[in-house]
């Protein structure tokens, strides 16, 4: 195999397959095949839509390589890609689909490689990134968490985005503030509650990413740490992060199947138990009540993980209702 051809394996990928060939040869060839992937980079900086469908799977799955290698050199490339609004239906959005919110905190600290200003000035910045945003703050309080900084470094920074965020209300930094009091909640930087409450008073919370009165009570002593979870994976995989995706999904899809394979005599045993008689006749509502308050299905909003939330949030459903 030659750079083309792993390329062109990268390219073509379907649905959940995995390039794996082609991922291996350019990871040992990194030299060759990162002037191609900083050459993408540039050309969907200049122009977010200008990638064919090729190239965009070029680009994702050459981005998540730099957080397997930890390639400190693509640090300015990488934040200057994901410095663009990335909400739904966004050009970047379209890319990296989940990735955008569930890996690019992994993506951020092992790229960054300890440099914590140059992610604080990425997240203060004028750009219109959100969730990448809070991919960055969350990467800084791992680099808390790894003993990298320390708590007095972390605060100053806390003590800046709060600032910058606070000044100039919208719902992008509404979000950012509360991820941001999340955060400090998670790792106990109590000193920060009375800001967080008094912000809280005037309304500048995003109610639907953290509640004011999560923040108000201010406690969450034994969460597990971004690290410690899993949530920022120090030792990332590419293709053991993806194919356990694949394995979630097709989960899920199995859940769905057992319903529709259940047997006449599976649902002739369950109607025993609810019939007039039965072991659980008395323990749940009768027919009538429950036809009474129910909803019809094709009524309710259906939405993806990736979809826009139903309740007309603007967010993703993944990061509004779904949580």
């Amino acid at each position: 195999m030659n750079l083309q051809q792993a390329l062109l394996e990268i390219g073509n990928v379907q649905d959940t397959e995995l390039p794996i060939a082609g991922l291996e040869f350019v990871k040992a060839n990194w030299s060759e095949f990162y002037p191609e992937l900083e050459r993408l980079i540039d050309q969907f900086i200049a122009d977010d839509t200008s990638l064919t469908d090729d190239q965009q799977v070029i680009l994702y799955f050459g981005t998540l390589l730099l957080a397997e290698l930890k390639y400190s050199p693509a640090l300015e490339k990488c934040l200057q890609l994901f410095a663009r609004s990335d909400t739904f239906l966004t050009p970047i959005e379209a890319v990296f689909g989940d990735a955008l919110t569930e890996l690019t905190p992994t993506l951020f600290y092992n790229v960054v490689d300890g440099n914590t200003q140059a992610l604080c000035n990425y997240i203060v910045d004028g750009h219109q990134a959100m969730y990448c945003k809070a991919s960055a703050i969350e990467a800084v309080f791992a680099q808390y968490e790894a003993g990298i900084i320390d708590e007095f470094v972390l605060s100053a920074h806390v003590t800046r985005w709060i600032t910058v965020f606070s000044a100039l209300p919208s719902s992008t930094n509404s979000f950012l503030i509360s991820a941001l009091a999340d955060s400090c909640i998670e790792y106990q930087l109590d000193n920060f509650k009375p800001q967080f409450v008094a912000l809280g008073d005037k309304n500048v919370f995003d109610e639907d990413r953290f509640k004011y009165d999560e923040v108000k009570a201010w406690h969450r002593a034994g969460t597990p740490k971004l690290i410690e979870s899993g949530m920022i994976q120090i030792d990332f995989n590419v293709v053991d992060t993806l194919s356990a995706w694949a394995d979630d999904d097709s989960d899920s899809e199995g859940e769905g199947e057992e319903l529709d394979n259940m047997s006449n005599e599976d649902f002739e045993g369950f109607d025993s138990l609810m019939g007039q008689g039965g072991l659980l006749a008395n323990i749940l509502y009768d027919e009538n009540t429950i036809l009474e308050n129910s909803v019809p299905v094709s009524s309710l909003p259906t939405a993806g993980r990736n979809d826009p939330c139903p309740c007309g949030s603007g967010k993703k459903y993944k990061k509004c209702c779904l949580r």
